[in-house]
């Protein structure tokens, strides 16, 4: 009520100075801070140095005034004040009616909590200055007494204490009250208000409108038709009977507000005498101005249900509140939204609300908006309209300057968030919650322009996809950020966590985020809840943020606030490693930090067992965590139990020349030789497959004069292999079983090394968790031989292909010669073998040998001779013969061919009874015919005489056929024909 009071009258002050200038607004808005209402006015309030409230120590000094001598307020006038951490503001209030209504107004920046408010009628309410405390009972004198104890909710707003129904106003007597005080009926007269910082642990700047007012006796007509319409549209039809309760509906933890079978927004129903009577007052959740206009309509989890009427900020124009989380609301809600211009705080959180978030203030979008293109182009248009000088003729309105507090969420909206036309239209946003609905897109960069308002930011539970914004490294003032629950990838830009100095909580969990933890800034103060869990994090030093955290803590003024507010750090379903923090036995065990834990989750890490206990180390053990907190299980370190190349698939035979570890004598381990970056395999226990899987080559090159010992490695990225009974058999990750990987040799810059040499061959599953003696008890060293990589010698692998051999061969050790590969030829390469075509380049292109004679150029290519078979492509390792070798190779062939096919023939008469040189038999007469089935005669199996012109089969051989060539024949048609 207060907000709009000052609000109006800003407005009107700035159409008569500068109507046509937009900054007219603003500076009206701040100006209305200090304007008063009804019977004060804008020349009664102080101005100055008497609008600036003083202050108390700590300590009990008055740095200006005293409890004796309170700053008595002006109802209605808007005073500044900076309270630093501890101290306290005196001030005095005149009540003069028992109908009177306290309405607190307030604009403040703090770090931590609000500022509280003390009411006492009895003398000054005091914390800080020892001994003061005006009350004489022993058991509270020693106390910050007081009738009531009110603390705002969050940093920017209005509040009215409305009379309760007994005729005591709440705020005269509290349930400490009743218990101490003797005069319980409401009071008149001084109420003394006392501003403390004591219980928020932090200092408050910013102003206090305190206004004492007499409510107005009746409503607008127009305006009461339109909250009775309200009324019959969402709860008539759903009054609860008389013995039903939301507040006992609600009290059963079983309950949804948003299945609420009544409604109880009006029990008893709409009375008829409101159009006389003071309805404003006796109408539940309704905030009226002294001149009966509707300023609020708080129904929350009421049981309304279906549409509101529409066109409610046409006929309401002085709304400025609206809140209607919890019930079941679906239809015209979001049109207030869009229509209103003086709205500044709208919430309709927990409803059935449905379609695309529209522009604050800026008008209905025109029909026919489908694709998301035609969305991003009204948006586009709302912000152009919203920002303009002059009016936009797409656009009604030019948004709701005034709004600061925007929830929209567990609703059923869908769309993007439109982050731009939300800063452009509504700049004065403080707290946006748009969380449990089904936006999509990308995280909104545009947030970014509210650098100087945006306190609060709620995107969690929906769709949204794409990185975080870098930009929002510059919203300085806000508090509490929460983006959980979406499909967010990319890491976690390192300025969030140096320049978001006022960052109380942060909620990244259950996203996709990755890379590492980045470290948190010195300017970081404030930061109390983290929650990153489930996520796909790694690496970063998370002992680092520990101990910054600790560090914070351990001041007296961060572990009081820290306790009250419960310090909360969750990291569990990630993929951090190394060793358990060394910083949370300092947590755990320094009596202050301790106090201030809430929440330490740790579990569904990597972070490896301890060497000496094969669990967590034994400090660990020794803590006391209670329920809410967890590290989860430890990650073995793998053991490594054998190294070898690797030969592939099978991997039956060992390929690799072998020699004795250098130094050692007897029965020492065989270590192969391997060139650099050709492929290893290496066998263990406590392997599990993993993405960050690397092997590690270290190399001894000496102690400093310390005596450590200096090493130089180099990694690879390493795949590992698993038996299927290594396979999890539950949701938990796998600890790590007997398996095998493979990884490629570590490839040195050997300038300065004398090659061959022998490395340390190590594996980790994770991190730089690696098998060595830091990290596992009875360690044992695996070495390898690296000689130099492929197409490389020297002892310093200086002399390469690509230097010596034109990279076609490779080089001798001495560096003097090169073996050629396949078709090349030369000390250098620098030929083609007799019959081979050579490929030159010249100037970038190829040209043939024929093209400009030969050597024109640089050598490209040798080409095999016409019908290689490998078309000069094959195995360069295959032997090749001089052309007079394959011409004689062929003739060879054919000579082979023909001689095998004279013996098949020879070979297939004889079997037949049949030989090719045998002599001449002549036929017998009572042969049997084979192709008579009949016995008659006749050579046809079906007993009728040849067809004609067919020759009978002996005629055709003059008569006399050969036994066994008659009888394969007739064999032959009888399998195949039955004849």
């Amino acid at each position: 009520m207060a907000r709009a009071r000052a609000l109006a009258l800003a407005l009107t002050l700035a159409l008569l100075l500068a109507p046509s200038d937009d900054d007219a607004f603003t500076r009206g808005a701040s100006t209305a801070l200090m304007l008063a209402h009804g019977a004060v006015v804008a020349s009664q309030c102080p101005v100055g140095d008497d609008a600036v409230l003083r202050t108390t120590g700590s300590n009990g000094a008055v740095a200006s005034g005293d409890l004796s001598q309170p700053a008595s307020l002006v109802s209605g006038c808007s005073y500044d004040f900076n309270l630093g951490d501890r101290t306290e503001l005196y001030l005095v209030m005149r009540r003069d009616s028992e109908d009177q209504r306290l309405t607190i107004e307030w604009d403040l920046t703090y770090e931590y909590k609000a500022p509280t408010f003390a009411f006492t009628w009895n003398g000054q309410s005091t914390r800080g200055a020892e001994g003061l405390n005006p009350h004489t009972h022993s058991e509270i004198k020693s106390v910050m007494y007081a009738d009531w104890l009110w603390t705002p909710g969050a940093p920017t707003g209005s509040h009215t204490f409305a009379q309760s129904d007994d005729g005591r106003d709440e705020y005269h007597c509290s349930a400490a009250c009743r218990a101490f005080e003797t005069n319980l009926p409401s009071k008149t007269g001084d109420l003394y208000i006392t501003l403390s910082t004591w219980q928020a642990y932090n200092p408050v700047e910013g102003s206090v409108i305190v206004r004492m007012e007499t409510p107005r006796k009746a409503i607008k007509e127009a305006q009461l038709d339109v909250i009775k319409a309200v009324y019959d549209a969402t709860c008539a039809s759903r009054l609860a009977p008389a013995t039903w309760s939301s507040d006992e509906y609600l009290a059963n933890t079983n309950t949804d507000p948003g299945q609420m079978p009544h409604c109880d927004w009006i029990p008893g129903g709409w009375k008829s005498t409101w159009h006389t009577s003071n309805a404003c007052d006796e109408i539940p959740g309704l905030t009226c101005d002294g001149e009966g206009d509707v300023l609020g309509l708080r129904v929350t989890e009421k049981g309304l249900a279906g549409d509101l009427p529409p066109g409610l900020a046409g006929k309401l124009p002085k709304l400025e509140e609206l809140n209607l989380d919890g019930n079941q609301l679906t239809g015209n809600v979001l049109e207030v939204l869009m229509y209103s211009s003086s709205i500044r705080s709208f919430s309709a959180a927990g409803n059935g609300l449905r379609g695309r978030i529209p522009c604050p203030g800026a008008g209905p979008p025109p029909n026919g908006l489908d694709s998301e293109s035609d969305w991003s182009s009204w948006y586009n248009t709302a912000v152009d309209a919203c920002g303009a000088s002059a009016g936009n003729p797409y656009v009604r309105h030019k948004g709701a300057k005034g709004l600061y507090h925007l929830d929209l969420g567990q609703n059923a909206l869908d769309g993007e968030v439109p982050g731009a036309c939300l800063a452009a239209c509504a700049p004065s946003l403080a707290s946006v919650d748009l969380a449990g609905n089904g936006l999509v897109g990308a995280i909104p960069a545009s947030f970014a322009n509210l650098s100087d308002t945006l306190r609060a930011l709620d995107l969690g539970q929906n769709r949204l996809t794409g990185t975080l914004p870098a930009s929002y490294a510059s919203l300085a003032k806000l508090r509490t950020l929460d983006l959980s629950l979406n499909r967010i990838g990319g890491g976690i830009p390192p300025s969030w966590m140096t320049d978001m100095t006022a960052l109380y909580s942060i909620d990244l969990s259950h996203n996709l985020i990755t890379g590492e933890l980045p470290a948190t800034g010195p300017r970081l103060t404030r930061l109390r809840r983290v929650f990153l869990g489930h996520n796909k994090l790694r690496g970063g030093d998370v002992g680092s943020q520990l101990v910054h955290l600790y560090d914070a803590l351990r001041s007296e003024t961060h572990e009081r606030d820290s306790f009250a507010a419960g310090t909360t750090y969750v990291l569990s379903g990630n993929d951090f490693s190394g060793p358990l923090p060394d910083a949370l036995r300092q947590l755990f065990t320094h009596p202050k930090t301790a106090r201030a834990l809430a929440q330490v989750r740790l579990g569904g890490n990597r972070f490896r067992c301890d060497k000496a206990t094969g669990g967590w180390p034994r400090w660990a053990a020794k803590l006391q965590l209670g329920h809410a907190h967890s590290f989860g299980a430890c990650q073995p370190v793998p053991v490594v139990t054998s190294v070898r190349k690797f030969v592939g698939a099978s991997n039956k035979e060992q390929t690799t020349s072998a020699v004795r570890s250098s130094g050692d004598e007897g029965d020492a381990p065989i270590v192969p030789v391997v060139r650099m970056g050709d492929p290893l395999e290496i066998r263990g226990e406590g392997f599990v497959v993993s993405d960050e899987a690397r092997c590690r080559f270290a190399i001894r090159r000496g102690r400093d004069a310390d005596g450590t010992e200096r090493l130089r490695f180099a990694y690879s990225p390493a795949t590992v292999i698993l038996p299927e009974t290594n396979s999890p058999t539950n949701g938990d990750p796998p600890r790590g079983g007997f398996g095998r990987l493979t990884c490629d040799a570590g490839v040195f810059d050997a300038s300065d090394l004398t090659i061959p040499l022998d490395a340390i061959v190590s594996v980790a599953m994770f991190g730089d968790d690696f098998y060595d003696d830091d990290t596992v008890a009875n360690h044992r060293e695996f070495f390898i031989r690296l000689a130099c990589p492929a197409r490389t010698a020297g002892a310093h692998c200086q002399h390469t292909a690509v230097n010596l051999c034109n990279d076609a061969g490779v080089p001798t050790d001495d560096g003097r010669g090169c073996m050629c590969d396949e078709g090349r030829v030369g000390g250098r390469c620098d030929a083609c073998a007799e019959g081979w075509s050579a490929t030159y380049v010249v100037d970038g292109g190829e040209i043939g040998a024929g093209e400009f004679g030969n050597n024109a150029g640089k050598l490209a290519s040798c080409d095999a001779p016409d019908g290689d078979a490998n078309g000069g492509a094959g195995n360069k390792d295959a032997p090749t013969l001089v052309p007079w070798a394959e011409w004689a190779l062929i003739a060879g062939s054919c000579v082979t061919t023909a001689l095998a096919g004279v013996l098949y023939l020879v070979v297939t008469r004889e079997l037949k009874g049949s030989p090719v040189f045998a002599p001449a038999v002549t036929a017998r007469t009572d042969a049997p015919n084979l192709r008579d089935s009949s016995g008659d005669g006749s050579r046809n199996a079906s007993g009728n005489p040849p067809p004609d012109g067919e020759i009978p089969f002996d005629d055709a051989f003059g008569g006399s056929l050969p036994p066994m060539v008659g009888r394969g024949y007739a064999n032959l048609r009888d399998e195949e024909s039955g004849r």
